[in-house]
């Protein structure tokens, strides 16, 4: 939001844009602060989501270890609980990576979005920066108000 406190130019023609400007300006300062705060939040979300995934995998490996060892020294009733547990833990693991790779490709694509979205804000603080240089370049050329160069600085003299 502009700070009408704020000394200006006193160009008619300039004000007006640096106003723009700054409200823009400001508008991607808010993005990319809530976009800071969005990218932690999804950065532990992820870290949650992958621990959650690793400790399915950890469980069926586990599983099938058992079932190693059952196939190795078990009789034919610990074999097939082991296989069991081997499949429950396989179904479990598929069930769990699907939810995580789901989740993750969704904050992957808010992430993306954002990141979009604060591109666009740049170029539009940029184009309104753009549009004070231009609008100071012509009132310099031409001079404040009056459409021609003042008695009140060198190209006046």
């Amino acid at each position: 939001m502009p700070d009408p406190s704020r000394r200006r130019t006193g160009l008619p023609d300039v004000d007006p844009l640096i106003d723009v400007h700054e409200t823009e300006q400001g508008t991607l300062d808010e993005m990319i602060t809530l976009d800071a705060a969005e990218s932690a939040v999804a950065a532990v979300r992820r870290d949650d989501l992958v621990a959650e995934q690793d400790a399915a995998l950890r469980r069926w490996r586990a599983a099938k270890g058992r079932l190693t060892r059952a196939q190795r020294d078990g009789g034919a009733e610990t074999i097939a609980a082991a296989r069991e547990r081997v499949t429950a833990a396989s179904a479990e693991f598929d069930r769990i990576s699907d939810a995580v790779l789901g989740e993750l490709a969704t904050i992957s694509q808010a992430r993306h979005d954002s990141v979009g979205e604060i591109y666009g804000q740049i170029r539009r603080s940029w184009d309104a920066d753009a549009a004070v240089t231009t609008a100071l370049a012509r009132s310099r050329a031409t001079g404040p108000a009056t459409g021609g160069a003042t008695d009140d600085g060198p190209r006046g003299r």
